[in-house]
């Protein structure tokens, strides 16, 4: 059975090591893994999101592309076991902000938005393994501006409540640096973007 199989690799991982057995078996009961050939795609950019991968084996290529004939992609990030990709999703509702591809033979741990749902309400510790993490992301952000002295200085301590809310606000403010990135980027090759219409 194929809970049995990775129950205690899954189990290792971080994101679920703090779970007890039961909610863990509970949670595993809606989850599903996938195996990913090198250079198969986890998710596209502007994708519907549909839950979280956390990678159990191998290793996975976040990118992003431009809107125009000619941009590259630029790589954000390379995923390593333990790690997980897809979160944003799950806290906004939004497309997928990025490209997921594995970079090499991979394995991944596949939980439906739902059942994330259900993690952060029954463990506040999983909830604020993500907070944190998501603290991370923003701090790490290049040449990211953000006007309120009172929230940087909340980031950067990790002292922001992890519930929904505050999720999604990260969430927002690393999807706009990265577009503003990739729009920096492709302005300076001569690619220029068309001003988005209201």
């Amino acid at each position: 059975m194929e809970i049995d199989n990775n129950f205690s690799l899954i189990h290792s991982i971080p994101f679920f090591n703090n779970l007890q057995t039961n909610d863990l078996l509970c949670i595993m009961q809606y989850t599903k893994t996938h195996a990913l050939a090198i250079d198969d795609f986890l998710f596209h950019q502007d994708d519907v999101p549909d839950g979280l991968y956390v990678l159990l084996e191998g290793k996975l290529k976040v990118t992003i592309f431009g809107n125009r004939i000619g941009d590259s992609s630029v790589t954000l990030a390379e995923v390593c076991p333990g790690q997980y990709v897809g979160e944003f999703g799950i806290f906004d509702g939004q497309p997928r902000s990025a490209t997921v591809r594995a970079k090499e033979s991979s394995k991944v741990l596949f939980l439906p938005s739902k059942a994330f749902e259900v993690i952060l309400v029954m463990q506040p510790s999983i909830a604020r393994y993500v907070m944190d993490n998501l603290c991370e992301l923003v701090i790490k952000q290049p040449k990211l501006k953000i006007t309120s002295d009172e929230l940087w200085h909340s980031i950067k301590n990790k002292k922001l409540d992890p519930d929904l809310n505050n999720m999604r606000t990260l969430s927002h403010i690393i999807r706009e640096n990265n577009k503003i990135q990739q729009a920096a980027k492709s302005t300076a090759k001569g690619i220029f973007y068309r001003p988005t219409e209201h």
